[in-house]
């Protein structure tokens, strides 16, 4: 297993109260349409209301283009995704802790997951969110995939801070701006 690796740490000032967007985020159902994930098929949604514990399991079905490592050379070849997401901390207006399991053909597995960060700023919140994957791939690619985290670890670290103060927009992410619109947009319609 090549352990968890952070892949960005964003935060944007949402101008709604954080039990809204706490709301909004713990509540499954509206996870696709702040990833990038399109095209899934929801398999089972939670039997409650959110909360500790609550999950989901999404599954997409398609025809990649890949290496075919046992018989050589390129081809196609039909590639399940399943994805089996939970709510693994669950304080109201404070924290919360989405892990996704994603499973490819039963064979590659990885781990995502978002922690969410909630305080008040001014009249809305400030959301900070942790996206980190842990790949769980066959050895002959742990090499590779420690390499690419030292680099990226590296680049973070020298120009992350520098890059954020100079395009503030583009600190923030599309995961933080899908959910910045989503839920300031559901409290204009609230309101109306």
């Amino acid at each position: 297993m090549a352990g968890p690796f952070l892949v960005g740490r964003n935060s944007v000032v949402i101008d709604v109260p954080a039990r809204l967007v706490f709301e909004y985020l713990a509540d499954l159902a509206h996870l696709g349409e702040w990833t990038d994930e399109t095209d899934f098929v929801v398999r089972s949604r939670p039997a409650g209301p959110p909360g500790l514990g609550a999950n989901i399991q999404r599954e997409k079905s398609g025809v990649m283009q890949g290496p075919l490592i046992l018989r050589g050379g390129m081809g196609e070849s039909l590639v399940t995704m399943a994805k089996f997401t939970t709510i693994t901390v669950y304080e109201p207006e404070t924290a919360l802790v989405i892990e996704t399991r994603n499973s490819y053909n039963s064979l590659l597995h990885s781990i995502e997951k978002f922690t969410f960060d909630f305080g008040p700023e001014m009249d809305g919140t400030r959301v900070t969110m942790v996206s980190e994957v842990e790949a769980m791939v066959p050895s002959m690619f742990i090499g590779p995939v420690y390499a690419i985290r030292l680099v990226r670890g590296a680049f973070e670290r020298i120009l992350g801070k520098r890059l954020s103060r100079l395009f503030p927009d583009v600190s923030v992410g599309p995961h933080l701006s899908r959910i910045k619109e989503k839920t300031e947009a559901g409290r204009i319609a609230d309101s109306n």
